[in-house]
């Protein structure tokens, strides 16, 4: 949503009217009055245009966030489909997919596999794929808990490193979702 920087332009051309009528020495006070309440209601005509404006972007900003939540509580009302949670597992994690014989030594090799696998493939997966790679997730980052004290500095650092890859990779296809919704709202 890009939103007009009205305020700052009206202010100028509300202040540049304001001293335009105030120096001209052609004028009578009562003129003078006239011209600043003319620039007045162009003013309060602009404020009042942006923000309607700004309420109709709200409604639909709300609406299609109400849509992503009843789209996302409905995939997980469906459950897992037989099978998927196997294959995405094996696609993501490879090697490592059994994530309870993950050791300190290799919990790093793990989330490497696993983010080369996201990038891989992140343009291509729907949301429901994105719901399970976020259930993977949300398994590693246990398993990575659990071996947190034995984790050397070096890979506690890339493992945080490939954490924020991974948020900042779903972030966006969040926002690609809500952009597809508010796109469909609008047709």
């Amino acid at each position: 949503m890009k939103r007009p920087f009205l305020f700052p332009l009206s202010l100028f051309m509300f202040l540049t009217g304001l001293l335009t009528a105030t120096i001209s020495c052609d004028t009578t006070p009562r003129e003078r009055k006239e011209t600043v309440s003319r620039e007045l209601d162009k003013l309060d005509e602009r404020v009042e245009s942006a923000a309607n404006k700004t309420r109709e972007e709200a409604k639909e900003a709300k609406a299609a966030l109400a849509r992503k939540r009843a789209q996302s509580l409905e995939r997980k009302a469906r459950g897992p489909v037989a099978g998927k949670q196997q294959q995405m597992e094996q696609e993501l994690l490879g090697e490592y997919r059994f994530l309870s014989q993950v050791s300190a030594e290799n919990i790093k090799d793990a989330y490497v596999h696993f983010l080369q696998q996201v990038r891989d493939r992140k343009d291509v997966w729907t949301m429901e794929d994105w719901d399970y790679a976020n259930g993977i997730y949300k398994r590693l980052n246990e398993r990575e808990k659990v071996l947190h004290e034995d984790i050397i500095l070096r890979h506690a650092t890339k493992i945080k490193a490939l954490q924020a890859e991974y948020l900042a990779l779903e972030n966006r296809a969040d926002l690609k979702d809500y952009q597809r919704i508010k796109k469909e709202q609008g047709q």
